[in-house]
């Protein structure tokens, strides 16, 4: 009874032991985050300036206006006398849109007098004006205040420069009067001066057309005592004049037919940024099957549009490089197709800010088109007939900022 009674106490014990344990529960898993998709990285929109070289943005200079001297004497003369004509003649390039350098040339009839002593001494002196020709040479280095402080804007007509530069002046052919003045008072050395120049001032330029500006230039001008004859008795002077002139300068087209600095927008692999061989490939790959697929797509229809279209930015005539891969396809296609001539049709498409038929969008959009594909790729000139119209609707949408500005009708030869 005893075995018994002590089983059953331990069994109860167990149990009761048992039941006060808690009951194992299993850990609970993490919470696993929603898988996503890798998003695209959309290709980086910038504008950049289109690559130039030493043959580009060259441009001419001719001016006339006035030189009114500041030389000893001169003060409390007459204004009129003292203002002399003078003519420059210039050339130069753009290294950046910001800075260029300048070559100029220039010609002036300058006045010399003798001071109101020698003339109150002895009356021979007349007026004591006398005559001599300059000749002077100037390197100048130019700052566009305007394309540095402003931001980039290629429909801008105002550009003010400022300048400094150095050289030569060459004084000559004094009046034949001054050899005699020496035995009056006033000694003047009538022989040829070859003396440094230093000038430094403000050029202002209007722009008229793609190629043309009209400006007005005023400069501050130093040179060696002696170059208007007459040496002060300091040990070191010199004398100096103010030009104003007014004229034109003319840019050169470059290798691209304009005339002028442009930016250009290109898509930059945001995702491949600093891996340059990496991008380069990747562009380089993309562009040879654009080019074989749009090429390929190309057929004969006579009095049908070809895909292939040349696109603008809006307000913009000129030509990029990627555009000019299109150019390439049309020229090929004639090459490819004898029997076919093209009439390439121009439309405006300009923004709504600065639309004007005044701007000839369409004119000079078709002409840029057919420019390059005569000049670049010797597509004869009898094959292309030109037509444009500024006031009629594209007949693509734009994409964008980006209008199909010119198209390409086939027709029979």
């Amino acid at each position: 009874m005893k075995r018994i009674c002590l089983i059953l106490l331990l069994i109860a014990g167990a149990l009761s032991g048992y039941a006060q344990q808690k009951k194992w529960k299993a850990p609970k898993q993490p919470k696993r985050p929603k898988w996503e998709a890798p998003k695209e990285v959309a290709p980086e929109v910038i504008d950049v300036w289109r690559p130039y070289n030493v043959a580009d943005n060259w441009f001419l200079e001719l001016y006339g206006g006035a030189s009114y001297s500041l030389a000893e004497n001169m003060a409390g003369h007459s204004f009129g006398k003292l203002c002399r004509p003078m003519f420059d003649f210039g050339f130069g390039k753009q290294f950046t849109p910001v800075l260029s350098t300048r070559f100029t040339i220039g010609y002036k009839n300058q006045k010399g007098r003798a001071s109101k002593q020698a003339m109150e001494v002895s009356s021979l002196l007349g007026e004591g004006d006398y005559n001599y020709q300059v000749l002077v040479m100037y390197l100048d280095e130019m700052l566009s205040l305007t394309k540095w402080l402003c931001p980039y804007d290629e429909m801008r007509k105002l550009d003010v420069q400022m300048f400094v530069g150095a050289g030569v002046n060459y004084s000559w052919n004094f009046d034949d009067k001054v050899d005699k003045w020496a035995r009056y008072g006033y000694p003047v050395d009538g022989t040829d001066h070859l003396n440094w120049a230093a000038r430094a001032g403000l050029l202002a330029m209007w722009k008229v057309s793609e190629s043309a500006d009209i400006s007005l230039q005023g400069s501050f001008n130093i040179v060696n005592d002696n170059f208007n004859g007459v040496k002060h008795s300091a040990g070191f002077a010199f004398d100096s004049y103010v030009d104003v002139v007014a004229g034109v300068r003319l840019h050169l087209a470059d290798h691209y037919g304009s005339s002028r600095y442009y930016k250009v927008r290109r898509w930059e692999a945001t995702s491949l940024r600093g891996t340059e061989t990496k991008v380069a490939d990747l562009l380089d790959n993309e562009r040879i099957k654009e080019y074989q697929s749009r090429e390929s797509a190309e057929t004969v229809a006579f009095g049908e549009l070809m895909k292939t279209r040349i696109s603008f930015y809006v307000d913009r005539t000129f030509v990029n490089d990627y555009q000019m891969q299109n150019i390439r396809i049309v020229a090929d296609f004639l090459k490819k197709n004898p029997e076919v001539n093209l009439v390439i049709k121009g439309y405006c498409g300009a923004s709504e800010k600065s639309e004007s038929p005044d701007m000839h969008l369409a004119e000079r959009r078709v002409e840029s088109v057919k420019k390059a594909l005569v000049k670049y790729y010797n597509v004869d000139a009898s094959r292309l007939e030109t037509q444009f119209d500024e006031t009629a609707t594209a007949p693509f949408p734009m994409k964008g900022e980006w209008i199909d500005g010119v198209v390409f009708l086939m027709v029979r030869k």
